[in-house]
């Protein structure tokens, strides 16, 4: 059996439910991407089982603060991270995010703790991302278009560090600026996410089908 943990804040969550005293495994993987690669990877091999356990609202130091119970403790072969639009726009809206030094230094101490307790673990790590929605089709979150530059720099030094934090600890890299950037050249932002951050169907099921591609292509992470 191998066993991904999926971990990250709302995008992940998508409204997963934590009571996991009922028997309804679609509402405990919520409706966003991971639901999607569940559909798809469990269909494929029976021998995989999914996990969630994305909370809404986390920034990297909400993540950290539970990373015993909620990973480490976890028998997983494979952990996805999807974090850092909330250390951005905490940061930006109410002085409660990590700057980038921060993000970087406890982003990289969970890896460390993940390869110390974990070696055999594979490691999966998205980039965070925004999508540059048009003020008249949001009702919340046009600081996000009006300071689309200052907002785009601090989630491009996000990135940047995911990327490198990959390439440290031997990751998968799921370069999330990169895809969502190319879908806004295809089709309008609004088709891919309600608010520049949080994603519709569609941007659910690109990011699903873009870890798939990432994780195939680096071979056998997946048995």
């Amino acid at each position: 059996m191998t066993t991904i943990l999926f971990q990250g804040d709302s995008l992940t969550d998508a409204c997963r439910e934590k009571d996991l005293t009922g028997n309804d495994p679609n509402r405990f993987l919520g409706v966003g991407y991971v639901n999607h690669l569940a559909q798809v990877l469990m269909s494929e091999n029976p021998d995989i089982r999914v996990l969630n356990h994305g909370v809404n609202g986390n920034r990297i130091i909400d993540l950290y603060s539970r990373w015993i119970e909620d990973t480490l403790n976890v028998d997983f072969q494979v952990l996805s991270i999807l974090c850092g639009v909330n250390d951005v726009g905490f940061a930006l809206r109410m002085n409660k995010g990590a700057d980038a030094e921060k993000f970087a230094f406890i982003y990289d101490r969970m890896l460390y703790e993940v390869k110390k307790e974990k070696p055999g673990a594979a490691l999966v790590l998205c980039e965070p991302f925004l999508c540059r929605l048009r003020c008249e089709e949001v009702t919340y979150g046009t600081d996000i278009i009006e300071d689309w530059e200052i907002w785009d720099g601090h989630m491009q030094e996000r990135a940047a560090i995911v990327r490198e934090l990959a390439g440290k600890y031997g990751a998968v890299l799921v370069p999330g600026r990169e895809i969502f950037a190319a879908a806004c050249r295809r089709a309008p932002a609004s088709h891919w996410s309600v608010d520049g951050i949080h994603l519709t169907p569609a941007g659910n099921g690109l990011l699903a089908r873009e870890w798939l591609r990432a994780v195939k292509g680096a071979g056998n992470v997946l048995v």
